[in-house]
């Protein structure tokens, strides 16, 4: 076009427009047959960094659509998208990221220009779908799994060195020992009748 300028390559291009989405594509195309960016750069007249940044937008966003200028880029992984993703690997848990993107462009879910990249249907299988999986695989363990058993009864036995003695409880006191409710009975220690010294056959001196 007229108003157009040339760029070192000799490429027409307008200053603050995207490429047109023809040669987007073209770009992608000539990557994944294994062109090298300067290469592609060079084949089509496109600078080296405009090819550089569609590469790059195409394996963050599997989009070739240039972002919208002052609002938010364009979804490619729609929930209708991720729908017949998950669908795809129930049927086939052992499918491709690179054959479920040619299922999609094949069922008409997707076309060219908005299909995901490889590497965004691995993310969604590895994200979302896989969370998923791993979240149904719990519910399952749960399910077969048996109730909890009770707790076993309270023993104050094996508890305490002495029972304590429950409310209204009566337990046997020896002697000479009153009994106190709702306190510990202990046994009361009485006094021998014989002396330490009676016992070693010692005799005071006052005895004699």
């Amino acid at each position: 076009p007229a108003f157009g300028e040339v760029n070192q390559l000799g490429g027409v291009f307008v200053n603050g427009r995207p490429l047109p989405n023809a040669i987007r594509l073209r770009i992608v195309e000539l990557a994944q047959l294994g062109i090298r960016p300067c290469d592609i750069s060079r084949q089509l007249r496109v600078s080296h960094g405009c090819v550089s940044k569609i590469l790059a937008r195409y394996n963050e966003t599997g989009s070739i659509l240039p972002g919208a200028i002052g609002g938010s880029k364009p979804r490619v992984t729609t929930p209708t998208v991720v729908k017949h993703i998950r669908t795809y690997k129930q049927r086939d848990p052992g499918i491709f990221a690179w054959e479920i993107r040619d299922r999609l462009l094949a069922d008409g879910v997707c076309d060219k220009y908005n299909v995901p990249s490889v590497s965004s249907i691995s993310r969604i299988l590895r994200n979302k779908i896989g969370n998923l999986s791993q979240q149904g695989h719990y519910e399952s363990y749960k399910q077969h799994q048996p109730p909890p058993q009770p707790p076993l009864p309270y023993n104050h036995i094996y508890s305490y060195p002495s029972p304590i003695a429950a409310a209204g409880a009566k337990v046997p006191t020896p002697p000479g020992v009153p009994a106190i409710p709702g306190t510990m009975a202990m046994p009361r220690t009485w006094p021998s009748s014989h002396s330490v010294t009676d016992i070693l056959g010692i005799r005071s001196i006052t005895d004699q």
